[in-house]
């Protein structure tokens, strides 16, 4: 499961040239370092005409009549993202890349609870694997369309698997093209849900600040005062 992650430097030219937009058609964001679900986030869908589309969608999918049903859908495993019929249609026919620069996730054990932050060590951006939806509510007269998203999660890789048995799936820059593509046949697709090479991600305990999700800034991924060496 992925519940929270960042994006703290949200520069339009460094994501413009990242992810092959226009420089034009940057959304502008505030540095973001507790992303939540239901918040607004960015998300990077595929035009018609083949260029990339940013835009803010609210993380947690709600795909038609599952919408009015439980927690929001922030996460889809990829073991069923393709047939489950909450996410089926949505990995079939939109898909986008959630860009990022870390997440966390929560290590349990005799010292109790405590966060991790996970990064790339260049401290660069990258994608996690999305789908997203599009629906459209009656507000009085008028038909208001909402468009969601949830990210896809997998098996950990074996600097995860200590904390939790799920992990976010962050494509390469060479799968991200594929993975947008209306073309892409789904074995292709599924062969890009797979852990995070070994060293792509580096992790460090960071204050439980995170654990409120009104906190919002540099200092949530700072170091923990009290680490110990497990990383």
């Amino acid at each position: 499961m992925c519940g929270r992650y960042t994006l703290g430097n949200p520069d339009p030219q460094t994501l413009a040239k990242r992810f092959e937009l226009e420089i034009r058609e940057s959304v502008r964001l505030e540095p973001r370092f507790n992303i939540a679900p239901t918040d607004p986030v960015l998300a990077i869908r595929r035009r018609e005409d083949g260029a990339r589309q940013p835009g803010l969608l609210r993380w947690g999918l709600m795909p038609g009549r599952w919408a009015e049903e439980g927690r929001p859908l922030i996460n889809a495993r990829a073991e069923t993202i393709a047939t489950q019929p909450a996410f089926a249609e949505s990995f079939a026919e939109r898909r986008c890349l959630m860009p990022a620069d870390g997440f966390y996730e929560w290590l349990t054990d005799e010292r109790g609870k405590r966060p991790v932050w996970f990064s790339r060590p260049d401290g660069e951006p990258f994608a996690f694997a999305g789908v997203w939806a599009e629906l459209r509510r009656s507000n009085g007269s008028q038909t208001e369309p909402i468009t969601s998203c949830a990210l896809a999660t997998c098996p950990p890789n074996e600097l995860m698997r200590p904390i939790h048995d799920r992990m976010p799936v962050i494509l390469t820059p060479g799968a991200e093209a594929a993975w947008l593509d209306p073309e892409a046949e789904v074995d292709e697709l599924r062969s890009l849900l797979v852990p995070a090479a070994e060293d792509a991600l580096i992790a460090r305990e960071v204050p439980d600040l995170v654990n409120d999700v009104r906190q919002d800034g540099p200092e949530l991924i700072g170091p923990r005062e009290d680490q110990a060496s497990l990383f």
